[in-house]
C-alpha cells in the first residue's frame, strides 16, 4: 500500500502538533497546531507550510488545544478548503479558543505596528483573523465518539475519549482496503484514569502503527 507519514510539528518538542499522511495521493492532516514557547519559536508559526495548504483533503483535529489546533485558521489563509473532522465539543471549544487567540494576535500586532511606524518600518500582519477563524468554523464536521466515518479515499476514522480534556479523542485511522489494509493510532494528548470530571481514556487494543508525542 502507498502510504507516507511525515512529521511538520510536535517532534523533538512538545508543541505545533502536526503530521502529514499521505494514502493512495490522498493528503490527511492531523493536528494543526501553533508552535508555543520564546519569541523566535513564536515567529515560526509565520513560515510557510512544508506543504500546499489547498492539496489536503481533510484535516483530523484530536482536540482544542491551541498547540493542536490554533494554525488552522492560517492554514485556511493559505488555501486549504476542505474537511476538519472532530468531536463536537472539540468544535464547540475551538469556537471560544481560536477566537480569543485571534483577538490576541490582532491586538499584539498593532501595538508592535505603533512602535514599527516610529522608525518608518512596514507594518505585520497578524497571524490569522476573527475572519479566518469563521472559516475554521464553517469547515468543522462534528463527529461523535464511536463514530468511523470516511474522511479521504482508503482513510477511515474513528474518535475514542482520549480523557485529556472536553472533546479530546484518541484517533484510529484504517488505510487502504482489505487485505491489505492497516492500523495507524495517533493518541492526540492522553489524561490519566480516575481524574475527576473527564472519563478514563479509552483502552485501543490493536494498531499496525502507534504515533504518539
Amino acid at each position: 500500500m502507498d502510504m507516507t507519514l511525515q512529521f511538520h510539528g510536535a517532534t523533538q518538542e512538545v508543541t505545533g502538533s502536526c503530521h502529514l499522511l499521505t494514502v493512495k495521493g490522498q493528503q490527511v492532516l492531523l493536528d494543526c497546531g501553533l508552535i508555543q514557547g520564546s519569541k523566535a519559536d513564536w515567529l515560526r508559526n509565520h513560515d510557510p507550510f512544508p506543504f500546499q495548504a489547498q492539496d489536503i483533503h481533510a484535516v483530523v483535529l484530536s482536540h482544542a488545544h491551541i498547540d493542536h489546533s490554533g494554525r488552522l485558521p492560517y492554514l485556511i489563509n493559505q488555501g486549504f478548503t476542505g474537511p476538519i473532522y472532530t468531536q463536537k465539543a472539540t468544535a464547540q471549544l475551538c469556537d471560544v479558543m481560536l477566537r480569543d487567540a485571534a483577538m490576541l494576535q490582532e491586538r499584539d500586532t498593532d501595538r508592535q505596528n505603533k512602535k514599527r511606524a516610529k522608525h518608518d518600518l512596514e507594518p505585520l500582519e497578524p497571524l490569522f483573523t476573527e475572519e479566518d477563524v469563521e472559516q475554521v468554523m464553517a469547515q468543522f464536521v462534528m463527529v461523535d465518539y464511536g463514530q468511523r466515518v470516511q474522511v479521504a479515499d482508503g482513510v477511515e476514522v474513528c474518535l475514542s475519549d482520549a480523557g485529556h480534556i472536553l472533546g479530546s479523542a484518541v484517533v484510529e485511522l484504517w488505510l487502504g482496503n482489505k487485505p491489505q489494509q492497516k492500523k495507524l493510532v495517533f493518541s492526540g494528548d492522553l489524561g490519566r484514569a480516575g481524574m475527576p470530571v473527564l472519563d478514563d481514556p479509552t483502552f485501543i487494543e490493536q494498531a499496525d502503527l502507534v504515533l504518539m508525542e
